[in-house]
């Protein structure tokens, strides 16, 4: 995921960002945000099994980059989000941004809220 941005060779990254751009042009903004999700929340539950301890480390950057960027965005005055849903999710991110910092961060608590927003996301997708 982003933590591991850094290894991959520049021309292969642009490849790789263009041939995904490509692929994901045919889904929905709302899929392509529950993928998000679902990505960090198995990263997380997989860094949870893994004995290496640089695992949780990126699992925890990753879970910090993706919350603070929808706290940001969802604080954003130009959200078309009801002002109530956004302080909601606004707080919960908040929550993970902070959990995500701790020291020994709670990975389980962090992919449970990221499967609940991934989860969220797709039934507002089926519903829409």
């Amino acid at each position: 995921m982003l933590s591991e941005a850094q290894d991959v060779p520049r021309a292969n990254a642009a490849l790789a960002f263009r041939a995904y751009g490509a692929a994901q042009s045919g889904r929905s903004q709302r899929e392509q945000e529950a993928d998000v999700f679902a990505i960090l929340a198995a990263r997380l539950r997989n860094a949870m099994r893994d004995a290496s301890p640089m695992a949780s480390i990126r699992a925890a950057a990753d879970a910090h980059r993706v919350f603070a960027t929808v706290e940001g965005i969802v604080l954003d005055p130009v959200s078309t989000l009801p002002r109530e849903l956004r302080l909601t999710i606004a707080a919960v991110a908040r929550r993970a941004v902070k959990e995500a910092s701790a020291p020994e961060p709670d990975l389980d608590f962090l992919a449970s809220i990221a499967e609940d927003f991934a989860a969220g996301l797709g039934a507002r997708q089926r519903a829409a």
